[in-house]
């Protein structure tokens, strides 16, 4: 099993919330919220690849909208780090 930031990226995801990353204003993408923790959330998209550096995440896991950070990706996942 290969690791990414303390993400196990082979293992079959846990149940998640889902949620909407913000593109920009005019766009948003449904994902899958897993691994909630102080500082790091790992999301499973369709598209990884459509996902910017830098995003707003919300879900009915988070109390607020969180700007965050890609610190990997792979096609269908994302591991980041919020603020």
């Amino acid at each position: 099993m290969s690791n990414h930031a303390g993400f196990p990226v082979d293992a079959p995801p846990t149940p998640g919330e889902a949620g909407l990353i913000a593109v920009d204003e005019h766009t948003s993408i449904g994902c899958w919220v897993h691994d909630i923790s102080a500082q790091d959330v790992e999301i499973v998209v369709p598209d990884a690849s459509l996902v910017p550096d830098v995003f707003l995440l919300t879900s009915s896991a988070q109390e607020s909208i969180k700007v965050c950070r890609t610190l990997w990706r792979t096609d269908e996942m994302i591991g980041a780090r919020h603020r």
